[in-house]
């Protein structure tokens, strides 16, 4: 009997919890005009606001705390798991609360500004807020540091569970960077063209759960069970993405951990002579950029221009005399260890790559081991790892189906929805 208390005693606070923080979305949703709630720009509102109060090292502190010698991996599940709780609270609370009245203006003129800043509306932003919320914390358990100013990994894990595919958004990087365009993942600022693209793939991801949230409330009796399926499935699915895409990342930052220290200020010189690297070949892989990405999660660098950065990365002469002009000698084999790190993690030594290995080294003063390069290429080879996409599609999808089960005809209402996107 004790036992059930407690149960009933945790499902009573998490109710209440739940129902605390609709009423906050309410205030949230009330800040905003019914444009904006229409054509999906709350969702980057909300984006925003989540990201700049979200405190990142208190988190990793209470994560340290709360689940010591757990892994990662079984953290995520974790904290994937007491979201989805939440989540699947809030879809049968707002979904007992709707009226009738309420469902049939829904179902009539779509989303008015009395429904937005009500339960219906409310619940969507509170979803959407704690699911943002777990892709950050998920974030801090793998030791990953996202930018702010460019919410591009949070997008990713959206859209991916949303079947909204973020071609906005994958490969942009690689396309800036192609000619050594020297502003992407350096700069202190973002470009119009990397913000215009954000906000379009932000606002169809805000569209895309508004269109599903108004399927959510279309059948009065089954709102309740639809509300709660559908958040389930969408916030595991979001978990799974976003583990399988902060853990192909953590890869990199384990490495890293040894060879690049938050603690220190690094010069300029470390970022462009690794995008140098990056780009002998004369291709930015995957597994390249996700590599560059970790390191600068990591550093943080001595005031700069992109003109300075630039001056490096186009003339390997200017990059090997900079690089030279460090004094610290394990600041030179840390930079060494780097350059070797990204030129082996995709699998393939160029031999552009081999030459300007053994060019730094030489200036830098630093010994260097081709044999032992060569064998860390292979070893990176064999271990090469398909997308996150293809890597999730198969469970995420099952989840789905599992879970679009519990209501019938949900998972056809769905389709037909995202078809008309």
């Amino acid at each position: 009997m004790p036992e059930q208390e407690s149960h009933t005693s945790r499902e009573e606070t998490i109710k209440s919890q739940v129902s605390e923080g609709i009423e906050e979305a309410k205030q949230f949703a009330k800040s905003l005009n019914l444009e904006e709630a229409k054509n999906g720009e709350w969702f980057l509102e909300l984006l925003r606001k989540v990201v700049y109060s979200y405190d990142r090292n208190a988190r990793a502190e209470y994560f340290q705390q709360k689940y010591p010698g757990l892994s990662p991996d079984e953290i995520a599940d974790i904290l994937t798991s007491v979201t989805t709780r939440y989540a699947t609270v809030a879809g049968g609370l707002a979904g007992a609360a709707a009226t009738a009245s309420q469902i049939a203006t829904l179902g009539s003129w779509g989303m008015t500004a009395s429904l937005f800043v009500g339960t219906i509306g409310a619940e969507m932003i509170y979803l959407a807020r704690i699911q943002m919320r777990l892709v950050l914390d998920l974030s801090v358990v793998y030791d990953l540091q996202l930018d702010p100013e460019d919410p591009e990994d949070v997008l990713m894990v959206f859209g991916y569970a949303l079947g909204v595919a973020p071609t906005d958004l994958v490969g942009r990087g690689a396309r800036k960077a192609a000619g050594h365009g020297t502003e992407w993942l350096i700069k202190k600022y973002i470009s119009k063209g990397v913000l215009e693209a954000i906000q379009r793939f932000a606002k169809k991801l805000g569209l895309k759960i508004l269109q599903r949230t108004i399927i959510k409330y279309t059948v009065p009796v089954a709102s309740a069970a639809v509300g709660s399926t559908y958040n389930y499935i969408t916030t595991k699915s979001m978990g799974e993405i976003a583990k399988a895409h902060f853990r192909n990342r953590h890869q990199f930052t384990e490495e890293l951990q040894g060879l690049v220290s938050r603690r220190n200020t690094y010069d300029l010189v470390f970022p462009a002579a690794t995008m140098y690297m990056a780009h002998l070949d004369g291709e930015l892989s995957p597994k390249e950029r996700e590599l560059y990405k970790a390191m600068l999660s990591r550093m943080s660098f001595t005031e700069h221009t992109q003109v300075e950065f630039k001056r490096f990365v186009d003339d390997e002469a200017n990059l090997i005399e900079a690089a030279a002009g460090i004094d610290d000698i394990e600041l030179r084999r840390s930079l060494m260890d780097v350059l070797i790190l990204m030129a082996v993690c995709d699998g393939e030594l160029d031999e552009k790559e081999r030459r300007f290995l053994v060019n730094i080294a030489g200036r830098l003063e630093v010994s260097l081991n081709l044999e032992e390069v060569e064998k860390m290429s292979r070893d990176y080879r064999e271990t090469v790892e398909r997308g996150v996409v293809e890597k999730t599609a198969s469970s995420v999808k099952d989840t789905a189906t599992m879970a679009s089960g519990k209501v019938k005809g949900f998972g056809k209402v769905l389709k037909r929805t995202d078809a008309e996107v």
